[in-house]
């Protein structure tokens, strides 16, 4: 019996997308911003609300640009911020520059402060996001307080973005 609700609970994680709601602490990772500031997170977090569209590989970016672009028309409010973060970690020293001015000239200067490069803690990141596919944009919620309530991975769907909009709603109404 166990085998199967443990079967039943794989096959229903992995047709949402490996949507997940729980209560995890961020781990401390620490970038440098496009607009050249470092940035601590959970830290820049505390007190509102954290959507964090995590991209691990150039593969992702397509994606990791669709859940920025559609989180910032549709959720954007004073209690809520929204980050984008590209993990560099795994990308050879000589090209990062490169990476960065092109992401840099990518992005419009009002979101470059948003947008969030790290060089370490990719680990930390793939374990907390459930990775899966590199090409996968991975989405964090954190809570005011900078706890992980829910995550998923994958194309913005309608299906996907609604399960955000809930659990903000409901982080909202605590």
């Amino acid at each position: 019996m166990r085998m199967v609700v443990i079967a039943a609970l794989s096959v229903l994680s992995t047709l949402s997308g490996g949507t997940r709601a729980f209560a995890e602490e961020m781990p401390h990772i620490t970038g440098q911003n496009l607009a050249d500031h470092q940035v601590e997170f959970p830290s820049v977090c505390a007190g509102v609300i954290c959507v964090i569209v995590v991209g691990f590989t150039h593969a992702s970016q397509s994606q990791a640009k669709a859940w920025t672009e559609r989180a910032n028309a549709q959720l954007k409010t004073p209690h809520l911020a929204i980050y984008s973060m590209a993990v560099l970690e795994d990308a050879p020293r000589f090209v990062r520059g490169m990476v960065v001015h092109g992401m840099k000239s990518n992005t419009p200067s009002g979101e470059r402060a948003r947008f969030v490069v790290v060089y370490q803690g990719e680990k930390e990141l793939k374990h907390i996001t459930g990775f899966q596919k590199p090409e996968d944009a991975y989405i964090l919620l954190l809570d005011s307080k900078g706890d992980i309530t829910w995550t998923t991975h994958g194309p913005v769907t309608d299906a996907a973005f609604s399960g955000l909009t809930r659990q903000i709603s409901q982080l909202k109404s605590e």
